[in-house]
């Protein structure tokens, strides 16, 4: 059964519905702000879209190219290898 789990990325709130566990989507969470701070942290975006595309695109890439995501595990890779499907399908 899916259960809300609040989470801050980019000191936004966040009610997201899941059927995973709420340390897990926490864990997501942390990673996705991670990713987001070293793209920041370049100097590459200027707005936080901006940021939160292309921190999308280098997990992406490194899913879709085969090299692992800095500091995340197997089933971190797999979940958002699962996540980064459901995104595409979404979008058509």
């Amino acid at each position: 059964m899916k259960q809300s789990v609040q989470v801050s990325i980019l000191g936004q709130q966040f009610n997201l519905k899941s059927d995973a566990p709420p340390e897990q989507v926490h864990r997501v969470a942390r990673f996705v702000e991670d990713q987001i701070s070293q793209v920041t942290s370049s100097g590459r975006a200027v707005d936080s879209l901006q940021a939160a595309l292309l921190a999308l695109l280098n997990v992406s890439a490194a899913h879709l190219g085969g090299e692992p995501a800095p500091d995340s595990s197997e089933a971190e890779k797999q979940r958002l290898g699962q996540l980064i499907e459901k995104i595409e399908a979404a979008l058509g």
